[in-house]
């Protein structure tokens, strides 16, 4: 009983329609983020940030990569979910495999965006004792745009790849 109701719940969360829904919300949402990135990397361009202004970066882009690593670690694990031990079900329909495979690709890649965006962070939380990163932070910030950019890119072809499996039938999908 409680067995098919959590595969009901896991098959739900993972279904084409919410995956492409949290990718609407994820770039809805994270749009703007980026491009109040990208304002006060502008703002910040000839002048050094105030402490203030520092952290308000940081927790910027940790939002974002943030939100990165959590969607592209799920995105990962749909196959995993569809392929629970206790469900002991072999993934054979070609639309599910398409899926899965378009899921881990997406979610790799928005896993590691994530990931170096806040090893950025992190560089800039450095203490000045060790390494001074006065005048670095627009480098350093700039690059997490660019990342941001990319994030927000794989996360709009991951929708648009859901979308279209409504329409075009995948080709033979290599299995694992």
């Amino acid at each position: 009983m409680l067995g098919k109701l959590l595969n009901q719940f896991f098959l739900f969360l993972i279904a084409r329609e919410i995956l492409i829904l949290l990718g609407i919300v994820i770039l809805a949402t994270c749009t703007p983020l980026a491009w109040e990135q990208g304002y006060l990397i502008r703002k910040h361009w000839d002048i050094i940030p105030t402490g203030h202004d520092l952290e308000e970066m940081e927790d910027l882009v940790d939002a974002l990569g943030g939100v990165f690593v959590a969607a592209g670690v799920f995105l990962e694990s749909r196959e995993a979910l569809r392929n629970l031990p206790l469900f002991q079900k072999e993934e054979t329909d070609s639309l599910q495999l398409y899926m899965n495979d378009i899921s881990h690709h997406n979610g790799m890649g928005i896993l590691l965006v994530g990931l170096f965006m806040e090893i950025g962070t992190a560089i800039m939380k450095i203490p000045e004792r060790l390494i001074n990163t006065d005048g670095t932070e627009k480098y350093v910030f700039s690059v997490c745009l660019v990342l941001s950019i990319a994030g927000l890119y794989i996360v709009f072809d991951f929708v648009k790849d859901f979308i279209i499996s409504y329409v075009v039938k995948p080709a033979k999908v290599n299995a694992h």
